[in-house]
């Protein structure tokens, strides 16, 4: 088995996002440094399909430079992303050396935009040069021909169709697919959680929307692909996609990263790829309010992080499952274009993929 592999290399973030599903656990650990980063991939090469570098922000450390140069030279057939709040760009446009690295070495970068107004965009992101950043990195690439996402985060204020329209406008505008996060329920503070939690009939309106007006491309998230676009959607969580955190921890997913989920596997353990297994993940249950469900065996309960974040188990189903939220299965399924993986996210996030027509 090969794995999909997120990779927070530091701590370190240039923003402070109102949301961010992250914060709370990097303030409370310490990072390991290069040596321990090429260790285990010279250890664990063989089980590495692809590696995305994402929270917090990579880019600020030069050793994150040095490193992605060292895994493509050793080892070219690993995928290489990252996720960026936009300040790539400030990054390699000052620097010829790490623009060169980042040329030759990262194959698709996915740059997190949540708004289209700039001002609300950078209240949003805690940094007053946020969306400046994001659009700088976005022309950067389509210059230099980068496969390229903008990232959302889904909350209700992002789902408007004045936001996803503008979105896709940006998209359009620089070669970019669009793709959607579901907000997660992460935070320990539960005020945060109550404002960002995106309502079912928003995002079933708003999946409508753009399957009306818009391409959905792909549906990586195991309800909603098997439910409304009525393709075969597997769960990724902790089977064949992981999440490493900036001390090494491994944990199955990138929302799931609390202590409990990250007590049994360090990148310092020697050939740690080899042996890891998140039981709970491969042999995970069906909830028995699924029984009389006709997509019972596929959708199998929905996405495992929504179910632990808001259930606490994974006896309950997905907090999105249609039925719960007094839906049906009797309207028209979407139009799903995907005919093969078109992102280094696909397949390891349960997220969603669109673009202009």
């Amino acid at each position: 088995m090969k794995y999909n592999i997120g990779w927070g290399l530091t701590n370190i973030c240039n923003m402070n996002c109102e949301f961010c599903y992250s914060k709370e656990t990097r303030k409370s650990i310490n990072e390991v440094g290069i040596k321990d980063w090429k260790k285990f991939v010279d250890e664990n090469y063989k089980y590495i399909d692809s590696i995305n570098y994402g929270t917090g922000e990579n880019d600020i450390l030069d050793d994150f430079f040095d490193f992605v140069e060292y895994v493509k030279i050793k080892y070219p057939y690993i995928i290489q992303s990252i996720t960026t709040n936009g300040y790539l760009y400030e990054r390699v446009s000052k620097d010829k050396r790490l623009y060169n690295i980042y040329k030759k070495c990262i194959d698709e970068v996915d740059v997190s935009l949540d708004f289209v107004e700039s001002e609300r965009h950078n209240k949003f992101r805690g940094q007053p040069k946020a969306y400046d950043w994001a659009i700088n990195t976005l022309k950067m690439l389509k210059e230099d021909k980068k496969k390229a996402t903008i990232v959302f985060v889904g909350f209700d204020e992002t789902m408007t169709k004045e936001n996803i329209d503008g979105l896709f406008r940006i998209a359009k505008d620089n070669n970019a697919l669009l793709r959607l996060n579901i907000y997660r329920p992460v935070s320990e503070n539960d005020n945060i959680n109550k404002k960002f939690i995106l309502k079912y009939s928003i995002l079933r309106n708003m999946i409508e929307y753009i399957g009306n007006n818009y391409e959905i491309l792909s549906i990586g998230d195991v309800l909603f692909g098997n439910v409304y676009g009525d393709i075969d959607v597997k769960e990724n969580t902790g089977i064949d996609s992981i999440r490493i955190l900036p001390n090494g921890d491994i944990c199955p997913s990138t929302y799931l990263i609390n202590e409990k989920f990250r007590k049994d596997y360090n990148i310092k353990d020697k050939n740690v790829l080899e042996k890891i297994k998140f039981n709970e993940f491969l042999d995970s249950p069906i909830p028995i309010e699924c029984d009389k469900c006709e997509i019972r065996e596929k959708c199998r309960g929905g996405v495992y992080d929504r179910r632990i974040l808001w259930n606490k188990t994974l006896y309950s189903r997905d907090p999105y499952c249609p039925f719960l939220n007094n839906d049906d299965l009797n309207k028209p399924k979407y139009k799903v274009l995907k005919q093969k993986r078109v992102s280094v996210h696909d397949g390891y996030l349960p997220t969603m993929f669109f673009r202009n027509k």
